[in-house]
């Protein structure tokens, strides 16, 4: 384990398997806590390697009934990250207070959509965050319990990608991003809302990540380069890396 100056804390893992149980863990126990202390808990997760690793979550560990799960992207019309999730622990543990971005049913077959309705749904999922009863929203941005992120190996993390409009936009207090393109139409949420979390896990495990997570604890060189060395905050911001990972 290793404290960065800025306050981040560097954790390496023997292996992958490691790694998920203890993400696991912390899901759990950070759950528990919220769960004692106000009656719910708001979790903001990915897609990917870190939902899979969430398959090891125990039904019996807690009330899941009081736990409310938010995407950091998805893909309008498509719900890939809903579906991820489903797959990987709501279903197994009856999560039934799981949020994906809303659409019209005219627009819900998944093909290319019109910029209205991209924009339509990144506002809506805007009023549920700032409106959702398990998001504590005192400050200027909501702010989940427990925010997940993996890391792709060009930096990015949720769905904001490296010198992109939606990274540069950081700072400008929008929550929801809405991206309307031929091939991809889905919401991001921003920067600001990841930074506000309480507690965040960024998770990047093999020997494939090794230059990214070189970058993003370094803090070195251009940040919009590297969305995931701007994941720092007021909470407590943890880097999860095994021994392929960690430099």
């Amino acid at each position: 384990t290793e404290k960065l100056p800025d306050g981040r804390t560097v954790v390496a893992f023997a292996d992958d398997a490691a790694l998920s149980a203890k993400l696991v863990a912390e899901v759990t126990e950070t759950a528990k806590a919220a769960i004692a202390a106000k009656g719910s808990f708001s979790l903001c997760i990915p897609a990917g390697s870190v939902v899979s690793a969430l398959k090891g979550l125990d039904p019996a560990a807690l009330d899941w009934s009081k736990v409310n799960v938010f995407f950091t992207g998805e893909r309008l019309g498509q719900n890939k990250s809903y579906s991820a999730a489903l797959d990987a622990f709501c279903n197994k543990c009856k999560v039934s207070n799981v949020f994906y971005p809303l659409i019209r049913p005219l627009f819900s077959g998944g093909g290319a959509l019109p910029q209205f309705a991209v924009d339509e749904a990144s506002a809506a999922y805007t009023a549920l965050l700032k409106a959702h009863p398990s998001i504590d929203n005192s400050g200027a941005m909501p702010s989940f319990d427990m925010l997940l992120l993996g890391m792709g190996e060009d930096g990015h993390c949720g769905s904001l990608h490296p010198n992109s409009k939606e990274i540069k936009g950081t700072g400008s207090g929008t929550v929801t991003f809405g991206i309307c393109n031929p091939s991809k139409n889905q919401i991001a949420l921003s920067m600001d809302v990841m930074t506000a979390a309480k507690k965040v896990i960024l998770a990047a495990s093999g020997e494939k990540k090794k230059h990214a997570v070189s970058r993003g604890t370094k803090g070195d060189g251009d940040p919009f380069e590297c969305p995931a060395s701007m994941v720092r905050g007021k909470g407590e911001i943890l880097w999860f890396t095994d021994k392929a990972s960690n430099p």
